[in-house]
This record gives structure tokens, sequence and C-alpha cells, in this order.
């Protein structure tokens, strides 16, 4: 880690690397180190729009700033048989830089680094790109005659070799940023059998205060509630899927038909998006709350922060995952937020657990809801109480500073050692 080490005695700026963005979540990073003072470059690797800045700033669209460099035309086969089309990729992670942060495929390229790196994990890039099960899941629908050819069993021994080569990236990493230890026991067990020692992880979570100020409640006459997550919730009929993609839409749907048939006026919105979301209106059918839930297609970004502009509560997840980027973008615009919060395991990250109205099962959703409709000013004192924790515990420059943290206590551990 010298060169950490040494850019902080001279109280330079590091010169950051980032690849990938998914869900643009490191974009928020990037923003946040370049806030603090740092100079980051960010390597774009997907051209689905969810991805991509374009996403959170249209007027980027075919006119990125000179920081941000698309080198989506590479697959993952690029990756895994080593290809021509990853050069510019590694370029941009190699040219003057005093530190990588590796995102999505990112862990798999640090064999080419002659700098310290993070890895980024936000879901995929270890559950699906650092696991060997992949290997199998993707030559089982492959035809027999090609799997025993000499094609096949090239591409499933290059496909190995590129899941080891994400596993030692992560493995080799100064700092693992992933998901609290207790949240994700599937995504804590992985990490486990890689080598990662819990000293080695730092959670980091975003609220994107950059571009959302705070809005004024709406004065809705009656309690409109967003669900701002995906329909995700029969384990059965998913079984590739992990616990942090579950989130327990029919939780939401039970309670909120408990609430309305006791007499609440509010109203339901929910996404058409999701694996289970032909179930879910079938469930509305059957829960006969079909008048009071409308459905919404999926839209950009600054239109759903419209949305939730618009609403007077923000649901998120009351399944196995955990509140994510719904939850934090909702704080952030000043809007309370109703969830299974995982409090417990929040409270080892933060000083305080996230606020918001806790709830897990659909008797207490109906409660809460039910006293949110007598008396809304607990929706406007716990937006405001949002709003604050997001500026103080949850910023981009929070969380950058946090990391830059981590890594020169992680240099001066290693330092020790040595």
């Amino acid at each position: 880690m010298a060169q950490i080490k040494n850019r902080k005695k001279s109280m330079r700026p590091l010169e950051i690397a980032i690849f990938g963005n998914t869900n643009n979540y490191p974009l928020l990073l990037a923003q946040g180190l370049q806030k603090i003072g740092h100079n980051v470059r960010l390597i774009l690797n997907r051209k689905e729009i969810l991805h991509r800045p374009e996403s959170r700033y249209p007027h980027w669209t075919g006119a990125y700033p000179s920081w941000v460099h698309d080198c989506s035309d590479m697959s993952d086969d690029d990756i895994a048989f080593k290809t021509p089309a990853i050069n510019q990729a590694i370029h941009h992670l190699t040219r003057q830089v005093d530190l990588a942060i590796l995102n999505d495929t990112g862990p798999a390229f640090a064999t080419y680094l002659s700098c310290p790196h993070v890895a980024l994990l936000t879901g995929s890039d270890l559950a699906y790109y650092a696991n060997f099960d992949t290997v199998s899941l993707r030559s089982n629908v492959w035809a027999p005659e090609f799997k025993r050819s000499s094609s096949g069993r090239r591409h499933s021994l290059e496909f190995a070799n590129f899941v080891a080569r994400q596993r030692d990236g992560i493995l080799s990493a100064s700092v693992v940023c992933y998901a609290q230890k207790g949240l994700v026991p599937s995504g804590d067990q992985m990490l486990e059998q890689i080598g990662v020692s819990d000293s080695d992880r730092l959670m980091l979570y975003f609220s994107n205060t950059i571009d959302l100020d705070p809005r004024e409640p709406p004065s809705n006459e009656r309690l409109t509630i967003l669900c701002g997550s995906r329909i995700v919730y029969r384990h059965d009929r998913n079984p590739c899927l992990g616990a942090i993609d579950f989130k327990g839409t029919d939780v939401l749907l039970k309670g909120f038909a408990l609430y309305a048939n006791s007499g609440g006026r509010g109203r339901l919105r929910l996404f058409r998006k999701g694996q289970d979301l032909d179930a879910a209106i079938d469930l509305v059918a059957a829960l006969d709350i079909k008048d009071r839930v409308s459905w919404i297609d999926e839209m950009s970004m600054s239109s759903f922060y419209e949305e939730m502009a618009a609403a007077d509560l923000i649901c998120d997840q009351f399944g196995t995952s955990f509140p994510g980027m719904v939850t934090a973008d909702a704080m952030a615009l000043q809007r309370p937020v109703m969830a299974n919060f995982k409090s417990e395991f929040f409270k080892q990250r933060f000083s305080e657990p996230l606020p918001g109205f806790d709830v897990r099962t659909p008797e207490e959703i109906a409660f809460q809801l039910t006293a949110i409709d007598k008396d809304r000013r607990l929706l406007t004192e716990m937006g405001r109480r949002s709003r604050i924790y997001a500026e103080t515990q949850l910023s981009p420059q929070v969380m950058a500073k946090t990391l830059i943290e981590k890594l020169n206590m992680r240099c001066t551990q290693t330092d020790s050692y040595s």
C-alpha cells in the first residue's frame, strides 16, 4: 500500500480508478471521493441503462464528462478468454493509478494492477462471478454435443479460470465492501470460503444527498403509499436467487389488505417489475383490494424520484433482503420509509439504526398504517429525521471518507506486519 501511504504523507489527492457501475452505486462513491478532494475515473462495463450514468443524468447521453470512460463493448467471454476487447479497460485501470476500486467483474482484473485495490461487491460480483457453481449453471443449458466438444470444454475451463481470478481479486483486496455481516448469510459464507476475514470488510451504504434535495410533504387527501422495490417473494419459484433478492411483497400486500378492510382509506402503488409480478397481481385480486392498488410501469430514475416525492410513505422490503437504494434515496428526499429494517445488523455499523417505521408482519404493517392515518404528523417528523440521518451518516462524502480511513488503517496494519 505504498502509494496510499506516500500520498497520505504528501497530502496530495489520490488517483483512483473505479471499474463497474452496478445500479450507479459506484458513481455515487466516485462523486463522494471527488468531493473530498480525490481524482477519480469511472470505467463503465455494461450497456444496460440501469448501470449507466445517463439514467441519473439524461443530459450526459453521448457526452460523458472526461472522467467517465465507456468500455462496455467487452463481454463476459472477453474477460474469460482475455481477448483484446479488455485492453481499453486495463489501460484505464493501470495508467497512473494509486488505488483501484473493483465492482461487478472488476475483481478479475486485479491481476493486472500494480496498486492496492478495493473489492466493491454489490451482488452478482460475489454470488455469480465468484461462484464455481456458475460454471455448471452455464453449461447445463448447452447441447450435450457442444458440452463434450473441445470448444465446450475449453469454454468451461476458461470460465472456471475467470471465476478463480474473480475470487482471487476479492481475497487480495485491501478492503472488501459488502453488506454488514448477518444481512446476507449466503454472501457471508462465500466470503469466508474465499478467505476474507471480518476485519477486511466494510459496509458502504449511500444516500444520494448530492442530487436529491429534501422535499416538503405532499398534501394528499388519502394516504399514498409507494412500494419502490421490485416484486420478488416466492422462494420456491426463484431457486437461482439469493436471500438478498426476496423483498417480501406478499407481506406488504397482506398487511395493506388488513388495514384497508379495517377502514383505512389509503392507496398503494407498486411497480410492474420483478419475477413475481403476475403472482402479486393474483394476490391483490384474492385479497379483494384491486380498487385500492395501482400499478406503475418502469421509468427513468428522475421520474422515479418524482413518484417518491409525490407519496406520503415509501415501502421497501419485508422479506429476507435488507433496505437498499429505495430506502436511502427516500431518506434523501425527506420521505419516511416503512420496511423490515434489520436494525439488529445496521446498529452494528452505524451509531444508531436507520430511522423509519420498522415492521415485519402483516399485522404490524396494518397497525402502523392505521396509526399514521390518524396522525399524519408522524410522517412529517420521520421524514425530517430521515433527511438528517442521510446527510450525517450516509452521504457519498461520509462514505468516501470512511473508506479512505479504513484503507489508511489497513495500510498501518500492513506496515506493522512487515
